[in-house]
């Protein structure tokens, strides 16, 4: 006798009598496998055992249920019982359950461990990295920061000056129905700062730090310079400036982690911009000069991740991310130019202008 019909069977006899021994389920079976499906089935809460899902889509089905449920703060039997009760069947909805509450647990306040790169834009302009060890908790509406600070100094204080007045923005993982499920299907949240408390221990050689990251906006302030000289701010909420800014803050992430700036002043020239915010606004003079074709093939690109989406080509591969050697190109031909010989780079160019002509 297979396993799936002692189990069937077992469950069967569950559901018509639920305080049957199991000296009366075993029979000729062997008791461990008895004991195991009765233990499985005492799980779900006494629950009626389904040998199959009754709706269409389970999986996606109990994934709405649990995130609910996690949302609402039920435990993973409760949740597990309510995915049940949709017509789920018991092992999805415990697979399922178990991944979205491993999920959800990994953002309780007070755990330990990286949220995400951080950079706060100021009001003028200025892009400062927000230390490593981070706290938020994301569970919350609007999500809260709390951070303990053991050295209070000018680094600190330079630090907590930019949070003034300022916009994180934030590599986070996906949220769905209110929980962050995963860090590989991230993307840069632009948050406000608000309500920035700052509390100093009686000796002043230590802090802590809260404040509220208000609803994500679809835009940063765009800083310009105004004919006094005064810099000004206002609102770009389109989706080109968010996707070029998005670009911006990682090249010059990417040239503060090349390790070949030892100065403010050689750092700058190695990015070649004031500020991410600049190289954002470089670029989307560019995008309109080029009608948001590629600047190689000629094909018209997309501001959605993807092969097509839009892309900083250097011209120079040599050179640095200066305003004369950038040209936006798809972001599939940008790869191929940086793995492809040139001769077999330009034939393969040759056969994108086709396709997309």
């Amino acid at each position: 006798m297979s396993n799936e019909t002692i189990t069937a069977r077992v469950f069967t006899a569950l559901n018509e009598n639920p305080d049957i021994t199991i000296e009366e389920l075993e029979k000729d079976d062997k008791r461990s496998t008895v004991t195991a499906a009765r233990n499985f089935w005492r799980k779900t809460r006494h629950k009626i055992y389904m040998s199959s899902s009754s709706v269409s889509d389970p999986v996606e089905t109990a994934r709405k249920t649990l995130l609910r449920a996690a949302k609402q703060g039920l435990t993973e039997a409760q949740g597990r019982d309510l995915a049940i009760d949709a017509g789920v069947a018991h092992g999805t909805a415990f697979a399922v359950a178990a991944q979205v509450y491993r999920d959800f647990r990994r953002q309780q306040p007070n755990l330990k461990g990286s949220r995400g790169s951080w950079t706060v834009v100021t009001e003028n302009g200025l892009e400062i990295p927000v230390c490593h060890n981070i706290r938020v908790d994301w569970t919350q509406n609007p999500p809260h920061y709390n951070d303990a600070f053991k050295k209070v100094s000018k680094k600190y204080e330079h630090w907590l000056l930019a949070l003034k007045n300022g916009y994180a923005v934030i590599q986070k993982g996906k949220v769905e129905e209110g929980v962050e499920t995963r860090a590989r299907d991230s993307y840069l949240g632009i948050y406000r700062i608000d309500q920035l408390k700052e509390r100093l221990a009686p000796d002043g050689k230590t802090a802590t730090v809260t404040f509220r990251l208000l609803a994500e906006e679809s835009g940063v302030p765009k800083v310009a310079i105004t004919t006094g000289g005064m810099r000004v701010t206002t609102e770009r909420t389109d989706d080109l400036r968010n996707a070029l800014l998005t670009i911006a803050y990682r090249a010059e992430r990417t040239t503060k982690q090349s390790g070949k700036e030892t100065t403010t002043i050689s750092k700058w020239k190695e990015f070649g911009f004031q500020s991410a915010d600049a190289m954002a606004d470089h670029l989307e003079g560019l995008y309109h000069r080029q009608e948001g074709l590629c600047a190689l093939s000629g094909v018209r690109m997309t501001l959605t991740a993807g092969e097509w989406c839009v892309s900083p080509d250097r011209i120079d591969s040599n050179g640095h991310y200066t305003p004369d050697n950038l040209q936006l190109v798809a972001n599939c031909v940008n790869m191929m130019k940086g793995a492809t010989p040139n001769d077999q780079f330009l034939v393969q160019l040759e056969t994108i202008k086709k396709v997309g002509s």
